[in-house]
């Protein structure tokens, strides 16, 4: 089976997140040292992951993400100003080029702080996704993100850790 036209090869893996929860599939590619993308399919979001040997190396939702620009706003990295100036060079590109790339080109950011800045929107999009108790996912082996993508590397093990954290936080003392 094959889920959209941009997978030469079928599915490798594929499943119902209520039966096998997405923390189980993380540690499965972390233990099987695994490599290519996850496609989450959620009822209100689609998510996808890449791994390489077991790393996940980019991640992004489909909708509800939040942008990168307010992303470096909110951090006091780049100014509102500037944020409007590059995303009105990004429209009149008719939006080839990355908003990331005219940030860098301008000066308006470095490109470790950019780097930084979509690690964390990736990794947020990772504990996103642990929340999700039905969809159903795809695993399409050996297929790894565009070029042009900033890639991270993060261990799958350190990540759901901190998701689990985050998870029992959110509940609250009172709710344990």
């Amino acid at each position: 089976m094959i889920l959209d036209s941009r997978h030469k090869c079928g599915v490798s893996l594929q499943g119902d997140i209520a039966v096998i929860e997405l923390n189980n599939i993380f540690q499965f590619f972390d233990y099987a040292a695994a490599s290519g993308e996850l496609r989450v399919v959620g009822e209100d979001n689609n998510a996808s992951f890449f791994f390489q040997r077991g790393k996940l190396i980019f991640g992004a939702l489909s909708v509800n993400q939040k942008k990168i620009g307010d992303m470096l706003v909110e951090s006091g990295i780049l100014s509102g100003y500037q944020l409007s100036q590059a995303l009105t060079m990004h429209a009149q590109h008719g939006r080839r080029r990355r908003l990331g790339d005219i940030l860098v080109k301008k000066g308006f950011v470095k490109f470790e702080e950019l780097s930084e800045m979509l690690q964390t929107q990736a990794r947020e999009a990772f504990f996103e996704t642990l929340s999700w108790k039905e969809g159903m996912f795809f695993f399409y082996a050996n297929q790894f993100p565009s070029k042009e993508e900033i890639l991270i590397n993060e261990r799958i093990d350190h990540l759901l850790l901190e998701g689990i954290v985050r998870m029992d936080n959110s509940l609250g003392p009172d709710s344990l």
